[in-house]
């Protein structure tokens, strides 16, 4: 069973993932509120900090977020995140664009491998997620983590992602 520890850790991760990217830029939380705000996102400076500590935020906020400060990111997301489309349509893209590489993954066997580090989601629930854009970062990093995605060495250290992933097996 899946415990409220295990998802306060990866709540923690995500919070830290956007927390060193905005102090690699030099960007405040009011600074992030206003690029964020520029781009047609409405979000005060209070809304960002809540949602930043919390740790539990949507992945297209995590996109937005990297956009908004002029982060850097993998390459081959670079063309998800161009273009029109919906925050939402892009962060879909971008973790479709980290599964190609996985061309045998489907949403069981994905489901299974989320399961062996103790997150349990339904298989059409995961794969609606990831199609529709609406995971959120937690569920990005630990889909990340079981794929394998080596882009995450833009965010986090390997080292803390096991770690999660490890406190995630033992309460299975």
């Amino acid at each position: 069973m899946k415990t409220a520890a295990v998802d306060a850790a990866w709540a923690r991760l995500s919070s830290r993932a956007i927390r060193v990217a905005l102090a690699r830029r030099d960007v405040s939380y009011a600074q992030l509120a206003e690029a964020l705000t520029g781009m047609g996102l409405a979000e005060s400076a209070r809304s960002v900090e809540g949602k930043i500590q919390r740790g539990t935020f949507r992945f297209a906020f995590f996109l937005q977020t990297l956009t908004a400060s002029k982060n850097q990111y993998p390459e081959h997301w670079a063309l998800a995140l161009r273009g029109g489309a919906t925050w939402e349509e892009r962060a879909a893209a971008v973790i479709e664009t980290e599964l190609a590489k996985l061309p045998w993954l489907d949403g069981t066997k994905l489901s299974q491998r989320l399961d062996e580090i103790g997150v349990q989601v339904e298989a059409d629930t995961v794969w609606e997620q990831i199609e529709e854009g609406t995971l959120s970062t937690a569920l990005f990093f630990q889909c990340a983590t079981v794929c394998r995605f080596t882009s995450l060495q833009f965010f986090l250290d390997c080292r803390d992602l096991i770690d999660a992933a490890v406190a995630g097996a033992s309460v299975r």
